[in-house]
């Protein structure tokens, strides 16, 4: 009764100052009158939003609020086959004032996986305060099925568009850590997985080594578990020189007492690729050598063989190739 009475003195007072309002629009001067004027029609609209708001709240209506649904009460040892319906469309009369707080608010309606089959209508919970009925849902029934969960290790598959700046060169395929992840869930789902796909990563321009995080998808979630979320991609990029050696090829496999091998010429060059940083160690490295084998002497029958070079392993060499690319060969007896 205080808080009543206390608001019905404030309204004569409230509408005195609202005719001062207007009254001093039409007294005062001409920056003053457009002042006033302006407070006095923002009061006025305030007011009367105030009071239509006050009215509708308090009107009984019918609308469709979607609630989320959540599974409760799932088995450690069992995991869902389908997924249940995100939201339910649920149909409610009430006041206004009762609703508006499950428009902007609903509240999850949890459904038991032990039951199998749910009641949607039975399992909404609405407060005991709230004066609003449920009048229809959509859909009416939602079933679940179960089977025993699974685990397995899968590839991870990822989606990587890596390019390089111009004049460099990806020095190695980019790696993923770690390559594989650990899943679980229902037999049927998980026993179909051939890989697990990542979020789509573009890389242009890199000049250097790149390492950088990747998120997997967030595909089945809800039916399987992983036991990891993001991994790691590192691409490495460098620029090439282009170098050549000049090398002895030396004759392999030649038994004792067998006749002996020439060849012409005894020394061949090999160009090769090198990066850059490498290049000064390349020039260095006592790796390089060429050969060729006796078999391939005594199985050919065309007078010329082809040089197998040997690279330093530690190096990153791309493209070796001899120069000439045969060599011809002359065999004379050991005696001789």
């Amino acid at each position: 009764m205080f808080v009543a009475a206390d608001s019905d003195s404030q309204v004569p007072i409230f509408l005195d100052r609202l005719r001062t309002l207007f009254r001093s629009s039409t007294d005062g001067g001409r920056s003053e009158e457009g002042r006033n004027w302006g407070v006095a029609v923002a009061v006025c609209i305030l007011l009367s939003f105030v009071l239509w708001l006050s009215l509708t709240l308090q009107e009984r209506r019918t609308v469709n609020i979607e609630f989320p649904v959540e599974v409760a009460s799932l088995p450690d040892s069992q995991a869902l086959v389908d997924l249940p319906p995100s939201v339910v469309s649920v149909q409610l009369r009430g006041t206004g004032l009762d609703l508006l707080g499950l428009i902007f608010d609903p509240s999850p309606i949890q459904v038991s996986a032990e039951e199998g089959t749910v009641d949607v209508q039975e399992a909404i919970d609405l407060p005991r305060t709230m004066d609003a009925q449920v009048e229809s849902v959509s859909p009416q029934i939602i079933t679940l099925k179960l089977e025993s969960r699974v685990q397995r290790k899968v590839p991870v598959w990822p989606d990587l568009d890596i390019r390089p700046a111009s004049a460099y060169e990806l020095i190695d395929e980019p790696t993923i850590t770690p390559d594989s992840v650990t899943v679980s869930g229902a037999q049927t789902v998980v026993g179909d997985l051939d890989a697990w796909p990542t979020d789509s990563l573009a890389l242009k321009g890199i000049e250097d080594t790149v390492r950088t995080t990747l998120a997997l998808k967030d595909t089945l979630s809800g039916l399987v578990t992983r036991d990891v979320d993001q991994v790691i991609v590192e691409a490495r990029a460098g620029k090439f020189a282009v170098e050549t050696r000049e090398v002895t090829v030396d004759v392999t496999g030649v038994p004792a007492g067998q006749d002996l091998v020439a060849l012409q010429p005894s020394t061949i060059r090999i160009r090769y690729r090198v990066l850059f940083d490498q290049l000064f160690a390349s020039r260095r490295s006592s790796e390089f050598f060429a050969t060729v084998s006796y078999s391939q002497i005594r199985s050919d029958t065309t007078g010329y063989v082809e040089p197998r070079i040997h690279v330093p392993a530690s190096l990153e060499i791309r493209d070796p190739e001899p120069i000439p690319p045969r060599l011809r060969y002359y065999t004379f007896l050991s005696g001789e």
